[in-house]
């Protein structure tokens, strides 16, 4: 497997896990109205002289906050929507259980090898989780993924950011292309889910 690969579906799968710190996304009338209709929004900002980026991704989901929080946090239902994870596992809880560090394995296949990385996940329920790189194939890897309740909570709009670098180039424009494919099938996967009686 070259190594072009592997950089690619180590980004693609830390995507999976992590948000970006930094203001808040507020997002336009415009923006809202595509949600409402069903679209995925998703934004890249590649970096210019590394091979990373910040990116932000938003859905609408039609379930309560605390549906869609609890299923984001459920390592065993994180197997059935999050596409390649083939492992999840929760390595430590903090005893009041506000934080914890989170493995994730995935294999993408033929397109790369499995990779495995953690992060540190830090919780509001049902607000928000906030997660920072721990160990694996990245030298950056922090976000948010932040719940809005909307439509007096039978609705919710799930924001997600992220800053990741992997700790392999990889050019820029592959690993554009490939998140406008691999990201909204994430957000698609999360609101079946969630939506599911």
């Amino acid at each position: 497997m070259s190594v072009l690969r592997r950089s690619i579906a180590s980004l693609l799968l830390a995507l999976v896990s992590m948000p970006l710190h930094g203001a808040d996304w507020n997002l336009t009338s415009t923006q809202r109205a595509a949600l409402a209709r069903g679209d995925v929004l998703v934004e890249a900002v590649m970096d210019r002289t590394a091979t990373g980026g910040n990116l932000r991704a938003a859905v609408q989901i039609g379930a309560p906050a605390a549906r869609v929080y609890a299923v984001m946090m459920d390592c065993e239902a994180a197997l059935r929507f999050v596409p390649h994870l083939q492992s999840c596992k929760v390595l430590e809880r903090s005893a009041d259980g506000r934080s914890a560090v989170i493995e994730h394995v995935s294999d993408l296949g033929w397109y790369a090898p499995r990779t495995r990385y953690a992060f540190r996940a830090e919780y509001d329920p049902p607000h928000s989780v906030d997660f920072r790189h721990v160990s694996g194939d990245f030298s950056e890897n922090e976000g948010r993924w932040e719940l809005i309740p909307i439509d007096q909570d039978r609705a919710t709009i799930v924001t997600y950011r992220v800053r990741v670098v992997p700790k392999i180039a990889v050019p820029r424009w592959l690993v554009r292309a490939t998140l406008k494919r691999e990201l909204p099938d994430l957000l698609r996967s999360l609101r079946r889910f969630s939506e599911a009686p």
